[in-house]
C-alpha cells in the first residue's frame, strides 16, 4: 500500500528550553531537522525503500523543548491481501511505527490527541485527504502495543495505524459480472433452440469459446495468487462448467432427436418415464398421431370374387392382371404403412427430445439463479451496507465551538462499536 503522509511528530528536548523574556519575546524558531535530535522512528512493515523518513524539513522548537516535527513522506508498507471475495473484498492494512533503538523506557511512544489511550477511533487525520476512485474508508483506528521480544527484557513500544478500505465493486460488475451472467443465461437458452435448426451445437461451442474468450482477458485484472481462489474466479468456473454440460446435453439431445429405430426397444419403464410421467410433471402435451391406413388384403380379393361373379371374365389373362393389381395395391397400402409408421417413430424421438429440453432448461435455470445467488451473497460487503468514514469527523484539531461539527462527529458511539466489529471481523 503506498500512502502519502504527514508524519506527525512532537517531543520534549530539555536543551530547547530557554525565556521568551531574555530573547525579545521569541517564543519558537524553526530549524533544520538535520541538526537537531529526533527519535529514529521507522516503518516495520516497510515494503519499499527507505525505512526512516529520509525528507529534509525544519522542525518548530518552543521555548519550553516542545519540538514539532510535520514532515511530508510517501510510504510503501507491506500489506497482505485477501481476495477471496475479491471483487467485493475488505481490505487491513497497517502501518506499524516503533524506534529501532530505544526501549519503552527510554522513548515513550503515545498518540498525539491522547496520552493515555492504547486504542483510538480516529487515528488518522483527514484534514487533507483525496478520495480514491477505486476503494473508499470505512475504518482509521491507532493501536499501541507493549511488546516483549524474545532477545530483550525490556518493553518495546510501536504505534500501529490501521486502515481498512473497501473495494468499489462497479466497475467490475459491470465489466465483469454481468458479461458473466449474460454468459450463464445463453448457455440456458440453448435448450430454448429447436432442434431441427441445427444451429444448437454452434450455439453452444460460440458461447464457449465467448468464455474462455473473456476469460484470458479476466486473468489480467484478477490478482494473482495460489493461496484462495477469487470469488469471481469461481464464479468464472461455476458458468465454465455450465456452458460444458450444455454442450454435452445438446448433443445427446441432437442424437436422441434424430434417431430412427422404434422406441419399443427402449425398457419399458424408461420409455414410460419418458412419455407418460414426465410430460404431465412439464405441463407437455403428446402432439396427436397420424391416423393409421390397414389395407386387408382379402377383403380385396373378396370383392374381386364377388364383382367375377356380377361380371365374369371370358379371359384368365384379366384374372392375371386383376391379381397383380391387387397386389401392387396391396403393396403401396404396406409402404404407406410403413412410412406412416417410420414418421411415427420419428415424433416419439422427437417429443422426447424436447422433453429433454425442457427438463433441462429448468433444472439449468434454477441452478444458475441459486449459484449467482449464493456466489454473490458470500461477500461480506456484498450483503452488509457498510458506511465509509466522513474524512470532516477525522481531524487531530478539529474546530471550536462548532455546534454542527460536534452534533455529526463529536459522539458517534454507534458507529464506533461497528468499527470495533468490523476490526475484529477482519483480524
Amino acid at each position: 500500500m503506498q500512502t502519502h503522509v504527514y508524519v506527525l511528530h512532537e517531543w520534549q528536548d530539555f536543551s530547547f528550553i530557554w525565556s521568551p523574556e531574555e530573547f525579545d519575546g521569541v517564543e519558537y524558531i524553526q530549524m533544520p531537522s538535520d541538526l537537531i535530535w529526533k527519535p529514529d522512528l521507522v516503518l516495520y512493515n516497510n515494503a519499499d525503500g527507505d525505512y526512516q523518513i529520509t525528507t529534509r524539513s525544519k522542525a518548530q522548537i518552543r521555548y519550553d523543548g516542545t519540538v514539532i516535527w510535520n514532515p511530508p513522506m510517501i510510504y510503501k508498507s507491506y500489506c497482505a491481501i485477501n481476495i477471496a471475495y475479491y471483487p467485493f473484498d475488505i481490505q487491513n492494512c497497517t502501518l506499524k511505527f516503533g524506534t529501532w533503538t530505544y526501549h519503552g523506557l527510554l522513548v515513550n511512544l503515545q498518540f498525539l490527541t491522547n496520552n493515555e489511550s492504547t486504542v483510538l477511533e480516529r487515528g488518522w487525520d483527514l484534514e487533507d485527504y483525496v478520495p480514491s476512485i477505486e476503494w473508499e474508508i470505512l475504518s482509521l483506528p491507532a493501536i499501541r502495543h507493549e511488546i516483549v521480544y524474545a532477545c530483550c527484557v525490556e518493553v518495546y513500544l510501536d504505534l500501529t495505524f490501521v486502515c481498512i478500505v473497501q473495494r468499489k465493486p462497479l466497475f467490475y460488475i459491470v465489466n465483469l459480472i454481468v458479461p458473466c451472467i449474460n454468459i450463464s443465461v445463453l448457455a440456458v437458452l440453448v435448450f430454448l433452440l429447436p432442434s431441427d435448426s441445427k444451429k444448437k451445437i454452434t450455439l453452444s461451442i460460440s458461447i464457449l469459446v465467448a468464455l474462455l474468450v473473456f476469460y484470458l482477458l479476466l486473468i489480467e485484472l484478477i490478482p494473482p495468487t495460489s493461496v484462495v481462489i477469487p470469488l469471481l474466479g469461481k464464479y468464472l468456473l461455476f458458468t465454465l462448467v455450465i456452458v460444458n454440460l450444455s454442450i454435452i446435453i445438446t448433443i445427446i439431445t441432437l442424437n436422441i432427436h434424430f434417431r430412427r429405430h422404434p422406441t419399443t426397444n427402449m425398457i419399458p419403464f424408461v420409455r414410460k418415464i419418458l412419455l407418460v410421467y414426465l410430460p404431465k410433471i412439464l405441463f407437455m402435451e403428446r402432439p396427436p398421431m397420424p391416423q393409421k391406413y390397414v389395407y386387408v388384403k382379402s377383403t380385396s380379393i373378396d370383392r374381386t370374387s364377388d364383382q367375377s361373379l356380377i361380371f365374369p371374365w371370358k379371359d384368365e389373362r384379366r384374372r392375371s392382371i386383376a391379381r397383380k393389381t391387387a397386389d401392387h395395391i396391396a403393396y403401396i397400402a404396406q409402404q404407406i404403412e410403413n412410412a406412416k409408421r417410420e414418421k411415427e417413430i420419428v415424433e416419439e424421438w422427437r417429443f422426447i427430445a424436447l422433453i429433454i429440453d425442457r427438463l433441462f432448461l429448468i433444472i439449468f435455470v434454477t441452478v444458475s439463479l441459486v449459484g449467482t445467488y449464493l456466489s454473490l451473497r458470500r461477500a461480506p460487503s456484498f450483503t452488509k451496507d457498510y458506511e465509509p468514514v466522513d474524512p470532516r469527523c477525522y481531524l487531530y484539531y478539529p474546530p471550536i465551538n462548532n455546534s454542527q461539527w460536534i452534533e455529526k462527529c463529536g459522539t458517534d458511539s454507534t458507529r464506533n462499536l461497528a468499527n470495533r466489529k468490523l476490526l475484529s471481523n477482519i483480524s
